[in-house]
């Protein structure tokens, strides 16, 4: 029995022996039996290095933003003023005025002399009302800002030495109350080295004069790094202290910066708003160009051009001219009290455009340089004494032609002003009598309003109101389609109206031509054009007229 079970121990022991040995001989052979009837599978090793190049890429990243991270910190320690260990905490600082009745202002130390704190502060807080005077310096030369506050008044700002110059209330305004209260954001140092705050050669030292005989010396350095702010020096100690870009910026004007904008005053009085002449002349206009307000009440216009030619004037046009001379607004003031070689240098010497306009209240002229590659024109006010700078779309009339005052309409007269109509085309020729009747309507609100009813007869025939109305209609329509190419040739229409107002005919010669359309030629000048077929269309409604057919309205 012992010796069975051992052969069957054995028998065992290399039956399992075999059976390992396959599941090698399996696993050594399977890459190759896969590499022979198998497409070829991706390199692991491939994938691996994939894998390795966009660890590598993440890992260069991260020290690369860790370099800069780094770069920044050193920078900004490397800045004045820099500290670790700021404290944040308001600063402690002692107020107090000197022998000479400067302001002062002093940081307390700790017993190693460093600051105790260096947060936010306030260097000076008394009223705007008690600041008297402002005397500034900086790059743009100088300039002293007087105030005068009456009992129970507002402040009133003059500028001196230019007295009689109107300021920027506001501008004024801000010099003195950034005077008044000085409040900063943080005490950056003491003892300090003022040449690397900009405080060796300030870019602005501002001396305020109060009330009660005290002064106060503001000096303004260089900007701190980041915009955090402008350094700034108080008093006639060597503490530096910032404070944010905008409480010195009005320190840094010049002149110019506070004078008035207004190029000219705002008309308060609707009855001085109307001009009652404009001319308009200088290099650019080959002749002077003069508009009217229409007072001819026959006629549909607001104004009209009276020189170099007299018509209709294009309502649009003529009206942003008229909105373009009182109440004007400067972007900007570039010389004070000209002198001639300044009017020279700015252009208006001889001046591209000038406009004299008569009001019931005053006389208005303005002169205009010609136009920058930006669209901005110096504009010179004798009144002012001042140069300005604004944009050429805000003074139109420096631009203006009289193509572009040429009426859109050239007859806008209303029909109940027409005593009688002359019309000519070709073999038709006609006139036609018009006859109006008014009568008063009364509508629901008891309101009043003339009603007009015109009429016509063609020798001694009354001819059909609808028909007649639309082939009036039809002759104010005609439109200018715009300057002309030829004086015109051969004569294709012609409309004469005659009023019952006390004022002269008015004619319309349509000319033949034009290469872009019918030349019009009112009261013996051109005009401008008209579209051939609508002229066409308008003598085929007057042929249809008198013979009794339909007008179609055009």
């Amino acid at each position: 029995m012992a010796d069975e079970l051992k052969k069957e121990t054995a028998a065992a022991e290399e039956n399992k022996t075999a059976a390992n040995n396959n599941i090698i001989n399996e696993k050594e052979d399977a890459p190759l039996e896969s590499f022979l009837s198998r497409e070829q599978a991706e390199n692991p090793s491939k994938k691996t290095m994939k894998k390795s190049r966009k660890t590598l890429f993440i890992i260069l990243g991260a020290v690369v933003v860790i370099a800069v991270l780094a770069a920044l910190l050193v920078f900004l320690r490397s800045q004045p003023g820099y500290s670790e260990d700021a404290t944040s905490q308001p600063a402690k600082l002692t107020l107090d005025v000197n022998a000479d009745g400067i302001h002062e202002a002093d940081a307390a130390l700790d017993e190693n002399g460093k600051l105790k704190a260096d947060g936010s502060g306030t260097l000076l807080s008394v009223p705007t009302a008690d600041v008297v005077r402002v005397d500034v310096e900086n790059q743009n030369g100088s300039f002293t800002v007087l105030a005068d506050t009456p009992e129970g008044e507002a402040t009133v700002y003059t500028l001196k030495g230019f007295e009689d110059y109107d300021l920027q209330s506001d501008a004024a305004n801000e010099v003195a109350s950034h005077c008044a209260t000085i409040d900063v954001t943080r005490v950056i140092a003491v003892n300090a080295k003022l040449a690397d705050y900009g405080l060796d050669s300030p870019r602005a030292t501002v001396t305020a004069h109060y009330a009660d005989d005290t002064s106060a010396v503001i000096r303004v350095g260089s900007e701190a790094a980041g915009e955090a702010g402008t350094y700034l020096g108080f008093g006639t100690s060597d503490t530096v202290y910032l404070v944010p870009n905008d409480d010195v910026q009005y320190f840094l004007y010049s002149v110019n910066d506070l004078i008035s904008l207004n190029i000219t005053a705002v008309n308060e009085d609707s009855d001085n708003a109307q001009f009652s002449t404009l001319t308009v002349s200088g290099t650019h206009f080959n002749e002077p160009i003069t508009l009217e307000p229409n007072t001819d009440e026959a006629i549909d216009a607001s104004y009209i051009v009276t020189a170099p030619v007299r018509m209709i004037a294009n309502p649009i046009e003529a009206g942003d001219i008229a909105g373009n001379i009182r109440g004007l607004y400067a972007e900007s003031v570039v010389c004070v009290n000209p002198s001639a070689a300044q009017t020279a240098s700015y252009g208006l010497s001889e001046p591209y455009a000038t406009v004299e306009a008569s009001y019931p209240d005053t006389d208005i002229t303005l002169h205009a340089s010609a136009p920058d590659s930006s669209g901005i024109v110096n504009v010179y006010n004798p009144d002012t004494n001042v140069i300005y700078t604004i944009q050429l779309a805000a003074v139109c009339w420096a631009k203006t032609s009289v193509e572009a005052l040429l009426p859109e309409n050239p007859l806008p007269a209303k029909l109940r002003f027409v005593d009688s109509i002359d019309f000519t085309a070709g073999d038709t020729s006609f006139t036609l009598d018009v006859t109006t009747t008014s009568e008063t309507i009364t509508d629901d609100d008891g309101n009043e309003q003339e009603s007009y009813t015109s009429t016509a007869t063609y020798n001694g025939k009354d001819l059909k109101e609808d028909d007649f109305n639309v082939f009036y209609q039809n002759i104010t329509a005609v439109k200018n389609q715009g300057q002309s190419d030829s004086t015109g040739a051969d004569t294709v229409m012609s409309v004469t109206l005659r009023y019952t107002a006390d004022r002269s005919p008015d004619t319309l010669n349509v000319l033949s031509g034009g290469e872009n359309g019918y030349v019009l030629e009112l009261n013996g000048s051109v005009i401008g054009t008209a579209s051939k077929s609508y002229i066409n269309s308008l003598i085929n409604g007057a042929n249809d007229l008198i013979s009794g057919n339909p007008v179609e309205g055009l």
